[in-house]
């Protein structure tokens, strides 16, 4: 073909060099604003979800909020179905969602129900996540922080008997502390906890559970007591009765408020009267209601536990690095 044959030279205007500009960064935008997969090898491949906000600024440390999933479920489920990813992006925090092999936690403890120990220490693995993410993003140590439900509960509350050094502090869901777990790990440092928990959960209920062998499980009020007396709080609490929902849930939401402790720490729990095994105010499957029982709908617990987390920090040079 001779040059006066070729095809005419594409002209590219200012209007249209601001169209590709402007896809390219859409395109940033909404691949940011993904799950991103990661994996950290701790005794095996371990996997979690992290969703980074969008409008972060790279030079301002975040807050780092984990999410652990109850038995049976997953990083993705929960990624997607309570809120958080949405809450992270309004509020501009970190959420990590990791998977626990065999879809349970196990908190490396002794004769775990979930698995052998041996295969991989779920507390390592919440250890080696916090330094993986602190590489990749600036994370504020001071607030680390771990929310949960379940087994993902129950894996909180032995997160901060034996990583109190590097998590401000934990939001259990549906969880009790583990008797093995408290006798056995005594907190480096005082932690903060915001609890939520239903009087007539069906799976993990109220009043705790014996399963012999030092694998029982505390009773909501025990629960709450080990972190008072941990964290040295008053012992006179502040109880407060929240307005019935609108939507008539059936239940009725008493906080009760510990506050006070050593460096600013302080414990709250949520007791939900005739609550189930649910998030409060996420609306449940209605299959898994019949099974779960009552959710409280007048209070938001991811909205709660976040207030709660922003108040309480680690105090300057107490965390772990």
């Amino acid at each position: 073909m001779s040059p006066s044959m070729a095809p005419p030279r594409p002209t590219v205007t200012f209007a249209g060099w601001m169209i590709a500009l402007l896809a390219s960064t859409w395109v940033a935008t909404v691949s940011r604003a993904g799950p991103l997969d990661r994996t950290v090898v701790v005794g095996v491949e371990r996997h979690y979800l992290l969703v980074i906000p969008e409008k972060s600024d790279p030079k301002v440390p975040m807050p780092l909020v984990f999410v652990f999933h109850g038995a049976g479920n997953t990083s993705t489920n929960m990624q997607q179905e309570i809120g958080i990813t949405e809450l992270a992006r309004k509020k501009g925090f970190i959420a990590a969602f990791p998977d626990g092999i065999g879809k349970r936690w196990n908190g490396g403890v002794s004769d775990p129900d979930s698995l052998d120990s041996a295969r991989s220490d779920d507390v390592a693995f919440v250890s080696a996540m916090i330094d993986r993410i602190g590489a990749e993003q600036r994370v504020d140590l001071r607030r680390v922080y771990a929310t949960g439900s379940s087994n993902g509960a129950i894996f909180c509350y032995t997160l901060a008997c034996r990583l109190s050094d590097r998590i401000a502090a934990i939001a259990p869901i549906s969880g009790l502390l583990g008797e093995g777990v408290s006798s056995r790990f005594h907190p480096a440092q005082p932690l903060s906890l915001i609890s939520f928990n239903g009087t007539d959960d069906p799976l993990l209920h109220f009043g705790g559970e014996s399963r012999g062998g030092g694998g029982g499980l505390m009773s909501v009020n025990d629960s709450v007591a080990f972190w008072v007396r941990k964290d040295q709080c008053d012992p006179a609490p502040v109880v407060t009765q929240y307005p019935q929902s609108a939507l008539d849930d059936g239940v009725t939401v008493i906080r009760i408020a510990y506050h006070g402790g050593t460096n600013g720490t302080a414990v709250e729990a949520f007791i939900i009267a005739h609550g189930g095994h649910t998030w409060p105010g996420h609306h449940t499957d209605p299959t898994w209601a019949k099974t779960a029982g009552k959710t409280a709908m007048s209070i938001s617990a991811n909205e709660l536990m976040w207030a709660f987390f922003l108040e309480h920090p680690k105090p300057a040079g107490a965390a772990g690095g």
